[in-house]
């Protein structure tokens, strides 16, 4: 499809150029759900002419900037690619790229729009606006409002080129997007590189307590695919998968397919789990709902009928939920012959509970733990009603959702620890035996503080934290990115492994910056006395040196070992090695294991 856009003559690129009028053309670029190996929708991009200084979309955009028609322009390009999605007949989700100048128009709301897209088979639902990487939705802005308005009309929002600084992430906040849009760099080797890997777990676990998806874009080798599968990540878009094309097929392509259906060594447990949106949705139970102006004396027999039903949604002609007649909090008025003479004819909704506990199918975990947390008996007895955008989908029993609270909680602690936000014991893992099936060797170390026990308890969990904090920090700037992953075990136990040749010196320097940082945490009569009195774990006073670092380290080799519980015992042997010598020390087994 080609079509003539017409903008106010402006300069543009090089001296004289000038743009009037600018043919383009719309192509489509698939995202690939890993889960089903079927396509969930198409990326529209839109295109100028063909060899030309505006082919590329940020020179065309750049152009209707200068010219000051940004938002009328961005307006025809998404008419386009409407009409072009619908005239080929493409299913699933169809994603534009919107600029903050078209939010702020209110041309998706407006109700001709809305009625043009119902005309083309293609109704909010099947829209995902995506946010430019240069727009950033200021808080209290009209684009802001205007697309936190589209997302109550169904439109789905997406967030591109997350990673790319803190601003992102405040946006993310302020538009709670349905899709969430991992930046291409993070993508790149992400199978080789630790770093990478970490980031993009610990953005599927916030995405899943923000109930977003995660998109993985420019994935272009079998590797990064493969990798971003055993992750967890959903959806995933690249030139591996699908170059963008005017008529894409929507049969996905063999040679991602059959990768895809390989045997997973270590399926990330993520994968599996789903959001807690699924969770809370595949808990709730279906009773079915009564109109408000049914009788009560019709509920009361459903009741009667079913020993087991506890609770009878009530809704609105639209399927809104209004509230919930429960059986114990009616039973002692309502199940005797008088009252129900009197009130038998009346509408359930007289003896209806409408301050019930209510939880939105997209609520976060934390949303949902408050919503315990503030209930009382008599709302845990009732149960929870689940919505979706006000429309009733279930009860949820109030013991069942704590379950899930827990379950996510417990979860969510072996993915990151929460004090240093560094990976947990599930990624730490994973990398392993990721390094390990790769067969290059690596080295493993283990890294724990000397009496940090009796350092706690003499001066508090407070001061605790801080010198945990103090080992993580240093962790992160001794060692190199690119070549080495750092994870907390928990408590003052750390994990380092790298593929760095000059690990040795890396970790002697560690000691050394670890003693001269503890020292800044006490005060000078400490320091000059060189340590402090505390209790042993029998209660005995003792006197114990000022915090010291114990560290296991050795090379390992991929046919020395099966899995991540080899290294992991060995490590721990490596520790207790180490910490036999007083003082900080880097203990290195040299043996030649297997």
């Amino acid at each position: 499809m080609s079509s003539i856009i017409c903008l106010p003559e402006v300069q543009h690129g090089a001296p004289g150029t000038c743009l009037d009028a600018t043919p383009l053309h719309t192509v489509f670029q698939p995202l690939l759900d890993l889960r089903n190996r079927r396509y969930h929708g198409f990326e529209a991009l839109t295109r100028g002419p063909s060899g030309s200084q505006l082919e590329r979309p940020d020179q065309l955009f750049a152009a209707a900037r200068a010219a000051g028609c940004l938002a009328e322009f961005d307006r025809q390009c998404a008419r386009g690619a409407i009409e072009r999605f619908a005239a080929l007949g493409l299913e699933g989700q169809l994603f534009l790229n919107v600029t903050e100048a078209l939010f702020a128009s209110g041309w998706f709301a407006d109700q001709a729009t809305l009625q043009w897209l119902q005309l083309l088979g293609l109704g909010p639902s099947r829209l995902v606006l995506e946010l430019l990487e240069s727009d950033t939705l200021g808080e209290d802005s009209r684009a802001l409002d205007n697309a936190q308005f589209l997302r109550e009309l169904g439109y789905g929002l997406a967030l591109d080129d997350l990673g790319q600084g803190f601003g992102r992430f405040a946006l993310w906040k302020r538009l709670r997007p349905r899709y969430l849009k991992i930046d291409r760099s993070f993508t790149c080797n992400i199978g080789s590189d630790p770093f990478k890997s970490a980031f993009v777990q610990s953005m599927l676990l916030l995405a899943e307590a923000s109930q977003s998806m995660v998109v993985a874009e420019g994935v272009e080798t079998e590797h990064e695919l493969l990798t971003l599968r055993e992750l967890g990540v959903a959806l995933a878009q690249g030139f591996f998968i699908a170059r963008p094309h005017p008529e894409p097929t929507s049969a996905t392509p063999a040679h991602a397919c059959a990768l895809l259906d390989t045997p997973q060594p270590t399926l990330h447990a993520l994968a599996t789990r789903g959001s807690i949106e699924q969770t809370v949705l595949g808990l709730a139970r279906r009773v079915e709902p009564v109109p408000g102006h049914t009788r009560l004396d019709t509920v009361l027999k459903m009741l009667e009928a079913d020993p087991e039903l506890m609770s009878v949604p009530v809704v609105d002609p639209t399927g809104r939920a209004l509230g919930i007649v429960n059986r114990y909090v009616i039973a002692d008025r309502m199940f005797r012959p008088h009252v129900r003479d009197l009130f038998g004819n009346k509408p359930c909704t007289l003896v209806m509970s409408a301050d019930v506990l209510r939880l939105d199918a997209g609520a976060s975990l934390r949303e949902a733990s408050s919503l315990i947390a503030d209930s009382s008996y008599r709302h845990a007895t009732e149960g929870v009603l689940v919505t979706e955008q006000g429309l009733y989908r279930g009860i949820l029993l109030v013991g069942d959702l704590l379950r899930l609270i827990t379950e996510f909680q417990v979860q969510a602690a072996r993915y990151a620890n929460p004090l240093t936000l560094l990976p947990g014991n599930v990624p730490i893992n994973d990398c392993i035996d990721r390094w390990l099936r790769e067969g290059l060797p690596f080295a493993a170390a283990y890294c724990d503080i000397d009496n940090f026990k009796a350092f706690n308890d003499r001066f508090g969990y407070r001061m605790g934290d801080e010198i945990i904090l103090l080992l993580s920090a240093l962790l992160r700037d001794v060692l190199p990115r690119a070549d080495c992953f750092v994870g907390h075990i928990g408590g003052d136990d750390f994990i380092v492994l790298t593929r760095d040749a000059h690990w040795e010196d890396a970790l002697r320097g560690l000691l050394q910056r670890f003693a001269e940082g503890a020292a800044r945490l006490f005060d000078a009569d400490t320091v000059a006395l060189g340590g402090y009195w505390s209790e042993t774990r029998r209660g005995d006073a003792m006197f114990f040196t000022l915090p010291t670092l114990s560290i296991g380290a050795c090379t390992i080799h991929s046919h020395a070992f099966d899995s991540h519980r080899e290294v992991a015992n060995l490590l721990a042997e490596l520790k207790k090695a180490a910490k036999r010598t007083p003082g900080s020390k880097l203990f290195v087994d040299r043996r030649q294991h297997g």
